[in-house]
């Protein structure tokens, strides 16, 4: 009985090929969702920029402080090299689980500056359209990045527990997540040209 059931497992066993392709589907799937939505803030932001009702778009005083944008956004895009690095490391069989470390703090760090950054503000989400859109774009970013944290969080633990697999064998999906790390990174430059630049 447990042979015949241990022969049937063995026979439903994904080959790698399909699970490659399941993880870049999902990747595409999860970064067209993100593009979209994040594109929604863009849109605000010019829509509301344009139209300028009573001249209420960005009332004086309403600033963000430029060192958190700055320091925000360069914890996300180190974060995002380090981790697409990882990836790499990964594939090539080399030694990753610090580095996992490392971009995981990073990233933690980047989200507890944008709450710091949100005790510091002069201003709330009602003081005109530029402090909405401030106020929901980086918000929700920093949601989509704890999320996005989560993973790799289990990637690093998972390295940690098991540091024989770090030369031997790559965590799944960890490629399509490094993507997917770099692509909110790059969201993070957009929202830092916009919101403290423009």
């Amino acid at each position: 009985m447990q042979e015949s059931l241990r022969h049937q497992t063995e026979e439903y066993v994904e080959p790698p090929e399909l699970a490659d392709r399941v993880d870049r589907v999902g990747f595409g799937l999860a970064a067209g969702a993100t593009i979209t939505f994040f594109f929604c803030f863009v849109f605000a932001y010019f829509y509301l920029h344009s139209l300028d009702n009573n001249e209420l778009w960005r009332p004086a005083g309403v600033s963000p402080p430029d060192g958190y944008g700055v320091a925000i956004t360069v914890a996300f895009v180190l974060s995002a090299a380090l981790f697409f690095w990882v990836a790499l490391a990964a594939r090539t069989g080399r030694r990753w689980s610090v580095i996992a470390g490392i971009s995981l703090l990073l990233g933690l760090v980047g989200c507890i500056l944008q709450v710091f950054e949100y005790a510091n503000l002069g201003f709330g989400p009602e003081d005109g359209g530029f402090a909405s859109v401030f106020y929901g774009w980086t918000l929700l970013f920093t949601v989509v990045a704890l999320i996005a944290l989560y993973r790799i969080e289990t990637i690093f633990a998972s390295g940690m527990r098991h540091p024989e697999s770090e030369t031997t064998e790559p965590p799944p999906d960890i490629t399509p997540g490094a993507y997917y790390w770099v692509l909110l990174a790059a969201i993070a430059v957009l929202a830092w040209i916009l919101l403290y630049l423009v």
